[in-house]
């Protein structure tokens, strides 16, 4: 394999004949990673880093990074509080619907032309461009 193409197909072809329990087991999988990028995403549109999430959310940093890289298994609370303090919900999606990749919404300060500043205190957070 020398492409992620390539190991993409191999993985969906393993699935495959694997079953329909492997072939779950792989949805299951794309969603989660789906959703870490879309928060990280969303975070990074915000101009927030990790360590103004994890105060507005109360999720410790450290549990953030392992989401946004894939490398932990966030519990519906978890993922609930970082998309809360983003301005944002989750929405339940019927099984095999086809759900279209986002992107976030512009915030509130970027539509009537203001900067959102890195570091910014919560009570300074918007200055005009």
């Amino acid at each position: 394999m020398r492409t992620l193409k390539d190991l993409t197909a191999f993985v969906e072809k393993e699935a495959a004949a694997e079953g329909p329990a492997a072939q779950a087991e792989l949805q299951s999988q794309r969603d989660r990673f789906r959703i870490a990028r879309e928060l990280a995403m969303l975070r990074k549109a915000q101009g927030l880093t990790q360590a103004q999430l994890s105060v507005r959310a109360g999720v410790p940093q450290s549990e953030i990074s392992k989401i946004e890289s894939g490398k932990a298994n966030a519990t519906g609370l978890t993922l609930f509080r970082m998309a809360h303090a983003m301005g944002h919900v989750f929405r339940l999606e019927p099984v095999g619907s086809a759900v279209a990749p986002t992107r976030p919404r512009r915030s509130v300060a970027a539509k009537k032309g203001r900067t959102v500043r890195k570091g910014a205190t919560r009570s300074r957070e918007l200055e005009p461009a």
